[in-house]
């Protein structure tokens, strides 16, 4: 691919709200098991405004409860749950305590929970990972349905609320009818991309295809590597990623990145566009347009001009602007979508969920109270102003005058909503998932060539077929 040199220049633009955010939106056995008791304290953070719980009628009476939720979440964000919480169970009139436990990530909180399946002394209300949420509904049959409380005509989920949340996620959680789970958060899998930057190297678009990318990758490390500072010679493109939903964003923009949603049928990703994905990632590898640093995270380097992109989500929005505060970086950043050149732009999109597990009909509905409350635009509303994070509830965007105001890049990434896609509800997810993450890896080492690559995907197939086969 040719790399064009560009004479520097600056520009200055504004990215607005898009108005496609409400065309986004749209529309087992039981088994009685004890919940957990003694949850450790939580940090928790001074709520900023008194949120008053909806009063409660659910398909079951009311009697006081303490219920114990489960989450992945940390720092800020933990905090600001943390808060929430203890605001809930001052304000509710229902007699309901939440105590809170922060598993400290993802990876964690499914061991946690396995465990305490294990022991029987699982929690009542948890918000994992949506594929594991489904193989605890589906494999497991542990999840309370939730059908009746979301029709419920005063503690449910109206159509019109229904309406403003992105209809692939609210779908997501549905298996052959029955829902089992309700969205808890959305991350979004985009590029972090230095506008300021990139218009002194001679850029005033974002990049719209692969070729592009890599043109203002290679321009970026050309010019860290001929200016005066010898500490940044090797970096200045893109922050090497090879984790799964990079991989999976990129074999999209070349056509490929098939996953069946029914594994059974078979992987085939050794196709011709995921060899061309594989090719352009090793191509800027080699080229240095990509490198790997020694930390682990991006944002030092991303604040230091060291990279012109990098892979993320939107959960890394706040760390992002923490680290510049830091670094007294004050360039105008935003993220971008993956660049599709089949057309599209490829945004893929993880979410969380909230389940409630089977214990009692009155423990069910005390669930089922505090899980539509943290869905709440208010709730919401909070959640964004501390943390960054995407809303649950779209509608909750209208109540942020102020936050949008004194954030206008931050709505950017709320454009990108529409255009996600959820990563497949599927069992097998983790291990695609790992096996992807070695294939990027397998093309950053040294002694790969071109010809390796219908190897790589070979084995990749190969690998999850028997995965699939095996759990049959």
């Amino acid at each position: 691919m040719l790399i064009r040199l560009i004479h520097m220049k600056k520009s200055k633009s504004i990215i607005l709200l898009s108005m496609l955010l409400l065309a986004a939106c749209g529309a087992g056995e039981d088994r009685m098991l004890p919940t957990a008791t003694g949850a450790p304290a939580q940090e928790t953070a001074t709520a900023t405004a008194t949120i008053q719980p909806t009063a409660t009628a659910t398909p079951a009476a009311r009697q006081e409860q303490t219920l114990t939720f489960w989450h992945p979440w940390t720092g800020v964000k933990a905090q600001r749950v943390a808060a929430l919480v203890d605001e809930y169970n001052q304000s509710n009139q229902d007699g309901i305590t939440v105590e809170t436990v922060a598993a400290g990530d993802e990876d964690f909180l499914v061991s946690k929970i396995q465990n305490a399946i294990e022991e029987r002394t699982i929690p009542d209300i948890v918000a994992v990972p949506s594929g594991y949420l489904r193989s605890l509904y589906e494999d497991l049959g542990l999840l309370a349905t939730l059908n009746d409380y979301v029709t419920d005509e005063i503690n449910g989920v109206p159509e019109e609320e229904q309406r403003t949340i992105p209809t692939l996620f609210w779908q997501q959680d549905v298996w052959d009818g029955v829902r089992y789970g309700v969205p808890a958060e959305y991350k979004l899998h985009l590029l972090y991309y230095n506008q300021s930057w990139a218009r002194e190297l001679g850029f005033d678009n974002a990049p719209s295809t692969s070729e592009e990318f890599l043109n203002q990758a290679c321009t970026a490390a050309s010019y860290n590597a001929n200016d005066a500072d010898d500490e940044n010679n090797g970096t200045g493109g893109w922050i090497y990623a090879h984790d799964a939903l990079s991989m999976l964003s990129w074999m999209q923009v070349f056509g490929g990145g098939e996953i069946p949603s029914d594994p059974t049928r078979g992987f085939d990703f050794n196709t011709p566009e995921n060899q061309d994905a594989m090719e352009f990632l090793r191509t800027i590898y080699q080229l240095d347009c990509a490198w790997t640093g020694k930390e682990n995270t991006p944002y030092r380097y991303f604040s230091k001009l060291y990279a012109l992109f990098y892979s993320g989500s939107s959960a890394d929005w706040y760390t992002q602007v923490s680290m510049d505060a830091v670094e007294d970086n004050n360039d105008a950043w935003t993220v971008i979508p993956y660049p599709g050149n089949t057309g599209n732009p490829i945004v893929n999109g993880e979410s969380l969920s909230y389940g409630i597990f089977q214990t009692t009909p009155e423990q069910e509905a005390a669930a089922w109270h505090f899980v539509h409350w943290m869905m709440s635009g208010d709730v919401q509303t909070n959640l964004v102003e501390d943390s960054f994070s995407v809303p649950v509830n779209l509608d909750a965007v209208q109540q942020l005058g102020n936050f949008l105001g004194e954030n206008p890049d931050w709505q950017s990434m709320l454009a990108y909503v529409p255009l996600a896609k959820p990563v497949p509800v599927i069992n097998e997810w983790n291990v695609i998932g790992n096996l992807l993450d070695d294939a990027g890896w397998q093309l950053s080492l040294y002694n790969v060539k071109e010809a390796d690559i219908p190897s790589i995907l070979e084995n990749l197939e190969n690998l999850l077929n028997e995965v699939v086969n095996a759990s049959q």
